[in-house]
């Protein structure tokens, strides 16, 4: 199932335990993706642990390159102790029309999205890199949530890499700032729609990715509260910790939030996030 913006849903089986690929295996693997693609314009770069499939100009796949590792590196200091245990391609098309035919020449997809999605079952990510670098490092927080959280419940899952779709780094870690998804949210809370946050953070997966109201939006800014109270970090390990006694995250949210009446938090949230601007 894809979710709303082409983010395909995390069913979790790994172990965070697996060693990552080495960098003979990589290679193998940039080497091989060579090989099928020459000729098409395409640049191939290795940075671990992701093989990138560019068509821009080399110096712009390059760049990119730069983005993938300082995003690698901020996302392991605050949240995840593993890489993905396998090889994954970042496939980055120039634009959209470029994107839509590679995704259906070469995986035999038609994105119901125009941005990107991560798709396990072919341990790549493919997305159109035309509107920025946000949609690329949402992407990047998939498999490492992937790797590091079994189970993780598809509301964590898109709420913290929607919160990076504009990233920044303050301090040496890795920050969200406000987005696009900002007015949608502001317009639900002030019609008194959408649902709670408890339901949210309760919802299972096929619930989360078919509603159709901003489950994106409450998942992102309500990691994006927690980011700027303090707590995220500490929520996220807390979470992973006692995963198995709350799946949902729903008592450890409560917990660091030092809030039991969610509802009442519910309207302190509700001002927080309408007195945020883009």
């Amino acid at each position: 199932m894809r979710a709303p913006i082409g983010l395909l849903v995390c069913l979790v089986t790994v172990s965070a335990a697996a060693e990552p690929p080495t960098d003979e295996a990589l290679a193998a693997h940039a080497a091989a993706l060579a090989q099928r693609l020459e000729g098409q314009g395409f640049t191939i770069l290795v940075e671990p642990p992701f093989v990138l499939v560019g068509d821009e100009a080399p110096a712009r796949v390059r760049q990119r390159a730069q983005t993938v590792r300082w995003t690698r590196d901020l996302l392991r200091r605050d949240f995840f102790a593993a890489d993905p245990e396998r090889v994954l391609e970042v496939w980055l098309f120039k634009d959209e029309r470029s994107y839509r035919r590679g995704a259906k020449r070469y995986f035999g997809d038609e994105p119901d999205t125009p941005y990107g999605y991560y798709s396990s079952n072919h341990d790549a990510m493919v997305m159109n890199i035309g509107p920025g670098a946000g949609t690329l490092v949402h992407e990047i927080v998939h498999p490492y949530l992937e790797a590091n959280f079994p189970g993780v419940p598809a509301w964590f899952n898109e709420g913290l890499a929607s919160l990076y779709e504009r990233p920044t780094e303050v301090h040496g870690h890795i920050r969200g700032l406000p987005n696009w998804r900002l007015p949608a949210l502001q317009r639900e809370i002030r019609a008194g729609s959408g649902r709670t946050l408890a339901k949210l953070v309760t919802s299972t997966t096929d619930d989360f990715y078919g509603a159709d109201d901003q489950t994106y939006g409450r998942a992102r800014y309500l990691c994006y509260y927690l980011q700027e109270k303090g707590l995220l970090v500490d929520f996220y390990r807390r979470f992973l910790r006692d995963r198995a006694g709350d799946p949902s995250g729903l008592a450890t949210l409560r917990a660091v939030l030092g809030r039991d009446d969610l509802g009442a938090f519910e309207k302190d949230w509700d001002q927080f996030v309408l007195a945020l601007r883009q």
